[in-house]
């Protein structure tokens, strides 16, 4: 491979890597901001969000029955 060839690829590498860094960078503006600064995790900022909603509850129990079903079809 000559010279001209490599200077081409590592170009081409080169955008392709700038091309990524960028998609990255949008990527992490989609990203939920980080935990607040008093450290409480964010599943506990979430914690009884569907409190009292009945489609919840609905998914729940139809969860449960399914799991339920599949014990009893093991051998």
């Amino acid at each position: 491979m000559s010279m001209s060839q490599k200077a081409l690829q590592l170009d081409g590498i080169a955008h392709r890597l700038t091309l990524v860094e960028k998609e990255v960078s949008q990527l992490r503006q989609m990203l939920p901001p980080q935990p607040a600064a008093d450290g409480e995790p964010w599943y506990l900022r979430h914690a009884g969000r569907f409190a009292g909603d009945l489609e919840f509850l609905e998914v729940i129990c139809l969860g449960q029955g399914i799991r339920r079903d599949n014990r009893s079809e093991e051998p």
